[in-house]
């Protein structure tokens, strides 16, 4: 599903969030303005409400949402997150959502020295470099990718822990976005945990992960909370 998704909701929305303490505490109410680049979690894929529209509501501010299924955080086109850095407004908080499928397609984990062509961490600090041109005071949190089981029926496809054909699991990856962070000092929300996500478990999957990839809308209200609580803990005055 390959297709561009913009949100721009407004406060008479009729979205309930739970669990709003984690949002009225949090600092979000001052921002105005969220611009979110990612994959196909981030678009809302499988799920009625995603974590942007979660966000929105909270906040009562703009969210622009450019996360496209499918996307490479490396430049491999124009649905890639890279790529979508370069296409979002100037806003006051950016959250950038690290992805799978650069793994899934044997992209290089590489290191900051590559370009936004050559590596997975490489685009990782070039697509930081981006959101830091559009608003240099903005404010950036990353978001890892989840624990995943992805499921054929009841036939287990592949889990995080699969080697891509360079020998690397999903955890590298992630452990290596981790890395970049902190050396970059930014913020990060580790949606691998399995106190949040734990899609081996067919419970856990019936109520918020279906697919045992793509977080539902109850997942995404898990994201939402994760993002508000280190918005405060980094942000909040």
């Amino acid at each position: 599903m390959f297709i561009k998704k913009f949100f721009d909701f407004i406060k008479k929305s009729p979205l309930k969030v739970k669990n709003n303490y984690y949002f009225q505490n949090s600092g979000l109410e001052k921002v105005q303005t969220i611009g979110i680049i990612g994959d196909s979690v981030s678009f809302g894929l499988k799920a009625k409400v995603n974590y942007g529209q979660y966000l929105q509501k909270a906040t009562g501010g703009t969210v622009q949402n450019l996360a496209r299924s499918g996307a490479h955080l490396s430049d491999n086109g124009q649905k890639s997150i890279f790529q979508q850095s370069q296409r979002l407004n100037q806003s006051d908080l950016y959250i950038l959502q690290g992805t799978d499928d650069d793994w899934l397609a044997n992209v290089p984990i590489g290191n900051k020295e590559d370009n936004e062509k050559k590596s997975y961490i490489g685009a990782f600090y070039q697509t930081v470099f981006q959101l830091q041109q559009r608003n240099p005071m903005a404010k950036i949190i990353i978001v890892t990718t989840t624990y995943q089981t992805p499921m054929w029926g009841s036939i287990v496809r592949r889990t995080d822990s699969t080697k891509n054909t360079l020998g690397h699991s999903l955890h590298d990856y992630m452990t290596a976005q981790v890395k970049a962070c902190e050396d970059l000092k930014l913020p990060y929300v580790n949606l691998m945990r399995r106190v949040l996500f734990d899609p081996n478990k067919q419970l856990f999957r019936e109520k918020y992960m279906p697919d045992g990839l793509h977080p539902n809308e109850k997942g995404h209200q898990i994201i939402a909370r994760e993002i508000a609580i280190v918005y405060k803990n980094n942000f909040k005055q």
